[in-house]
């Protein structure tokens, strides 16, 4: 098979994977839907920190809630009121664009300026999408991925089974898979498509685009990976293992699982991680890097493409574990086939990731895309 024919072969096995990515419990389960409106999904970013203020800072930062737009639309939006790049514009964590969302943004000024930010808000979206909550004045820039976690408050609707439902969240709050959200993928995955043309050679002049695209790539792997390995293996522990210390992305190779790593593992002092795949050496060994190897071979595009991006290689946890997971019935919903979730997850990770496991579950956005997509097909 000729490399554009091998090429051609994956990007449509990318476009058009529609299989289940493995789940850690079996058994049935409920179906239902979410991001009906956009009260539905509602986030909450946890910095962990107060902002310094500093009178005369050059970066103010603005706690913002928004809805239907994501991060990207806003930062772009109020560039272009000030009359600057949008590189001068930073946050912590993409949102996306269905739900109702806080969180921080900074822009770099010259020191003397001091906009109206009231009326920067107001002029620069449509009534009510984008409200300002705070404003700081700081001599520090926001760094990406620097808050400490997201608060989510989802509705489930329409629900076929409410006991099946229950026993699932009684289930997952032993944790989930540790999966990248389809959101990563983008619409239709169309990221991965750019992403194999990128490798294949077409220039991405955007740096953040591109950003964008390695990390759907690598995103990609890593769940392959995940699926791979909880389908073969479930949660047996393997030679050569990779782990995490909690709370942090040291981590370290374990030749030989014995009693210690998995009195640690018990205790949560580390955790089991999988590969973000990136240029040189894989950090696992033994038994568990010739299963890694296996897996990933099987996308040579993207591996190939990854490690001429210089990409170095990271980990990722394989499980999550939500924080302060509680659920409720809605007491207005007259059919008593809707509740309430609310929860606490770590920075990098995905609520569609903990929707996945509890049941099968439609996004209204999806459904408003893919009814969008059959009416132009027709036409």
């Amino acid at each position: 098979m000729s490399q554009s024919a091998q090429e051609n072969k994956h990007l449509q096995n990318a476009q058009e994977w529609h299989g289940q990515w493995q789940r850690k419990y079996p058994g049935a389960v409920p179906s239902g839907t979410y991001k009906t409106q956009h009260s539905d999904f509602v986030v909450h970013e946890n910095l962990g920190f107060v902002p310094e203020a500093v009178e005369k800072g050059q970066h103010h930062w603005l706690y913002l809630e928004k809805q239907g737009m994501n991060t990207a639309q806003v930062a772009k939006n109020i560039a272009r009121y000030l009359g600057i790049s949008v590189r001068d514009i930073s946050f912590s964590g993409m949102k996306d664009r269905f739900g109702i969302t806080r969180q921080w943004f900074s822009v770099e000024l010259p020191a003397l300026q001091e906009p109206d930010w009231q009326a920067c808000i107001q002029e620069s979206f449509a009534a009510g999408v984008v409200q300002l909550l705070e404003h700081v004045r700081s001599h520090r820039k926001l760094r990406r991925g620097v808050h400490k976690s997201n608060s989510f408050r989802i509705v489930l609707r329409d629900i076929n089974d409410m006991a099946l439902l229950q026993s699932r969240l009684e289930i997952i709050q032993q944790g989930v898979p540790n999966y990248f959200g389809e959101q990563r993928f983008g619409i239709a995955r169309q990221n991965l498509s750019q992403a194999l043309a990128m490798f294949a050679g077409k220039r991405i002049k955007n740096r953040d685009l591109r950003g964008i695209l390695l990390s759907s790539a690598r995103s990609w792997l890593f769940n392959h990976y995940l699926s791979a390995r909880m389908h073969e293996y479930g949660d047996d522990l393997m030679s050569g293992d990779v782990f995490m210390l909690s709370g942090s992305q040291s981590f370290f190779t374990a030749e030989v699982i014995d009693s210690d790593i998995e009195t640690r593992l018990a205790a949560a002092d580390i955790q089991l991680s999988g590969p973000l795949y990136g240029d040189g050496e894989i950090l696992a060994r033994g038994y568990s890097a010739a299963f890694e190897q296996r897996v990933l071979g099987e996308w040579p595009e993207f591996t190939t493409g990854l490690s001429k991006a210089r990409l170095r290689q990271e980990r990722r946890a394989l499980w999550l574990l939500p924080d302060n997971f509680q659920w409720q019935p809605l007491a207005d919903h007259a059919e008593g086939n809707a509740v309430e979730l609310s929860f606490d997850l770590p920075t990098g990770t995905f609520a569609t990731a903990l929707l996945a496991e509890l049941g099968e579950f439609v996004s209204g956005e999806r459904k408003e895309f893919n009814e969008a997509k059959d009416e132009n097909s027709t036409q």
